[in-house]
């Protein structure tokens, strides 16, 4: 199974990603996918998401559940059975937990990817995330572009012609 998050972001089944990118890009991705109708998607998110509540239920089959500790994710990962396992990090998850279950946590979504796309995503990374990331398959990192495309503006009102240039001939002025 193979489906495109992004232009630049193609998933596989048997792969562990990695991904960093504005919530909106992902959104974006993420509703009105067919591919995500098609197969058992699975969303996971701890005490906070940022992206469940812009997610269009309507165009995704989804499952959603919720870590609050480590510990609790990594029960949902070996007990998931879906083809397409999106993970929103969340830092606080590892608060308490101490460091020792983060290498934990990275190993079960190695191992939930031998069955499944598997995607762990944050908005910006942080000491904990590079530390799972750094067991990915692959690694996105999507930002918006620093400039707007430019757009040519509109003219509403009549085309000027200048005394003295013929009428079938047009100044800059005009577009």
């Amino acid at each position: 199974m193979e489906f495109d998050l992004h232009p630049t972001v193609s998933l596989h089944t048997g792969t562990f990603a990695a991904l960093v990118a504005p919530e909106d890009l992902v959104l974006a991705g993420l509703n009105d996918n067919p591919v995500l109708r098609r197969f058992l998607f699975l969303f996971v998110s701890g005490n906070y998401s940022r992206l469940l509540s812009g997610i269009n239920r309507r165009s995704v089959s989804i499952e959603i559940r919720r870590a609050f500790t480590a510990f609790q994710l990594l029960t949902i990962l070996h007990e998931s059975y879906h083809t397409i396992i999106f993970v929103e990090h969340d830092p606080g998850l590892y608060e308490g937990s101490g460091r020792e279950v983060i290498p934990q946590v990275a190993h079960a979504l190695k191992a939930a990817a031998q069955n499944a796309a598997v995607v762990l995503y944050t908005p910006a990374p942080d000491p904990a995330f590079s530390l799972v990331a750094d067991r990915a398959d692959r690694f996105f990192s999507l930002s918006q572009p620093l400039f707007p495309a430019l757009k040519r503006p509109r003219c509403g009102g009549p085309v000027r012609h200048l005394s003295g240039l013929p009428h079938d001939q047009t100044t800059l002025e005009s577009f």
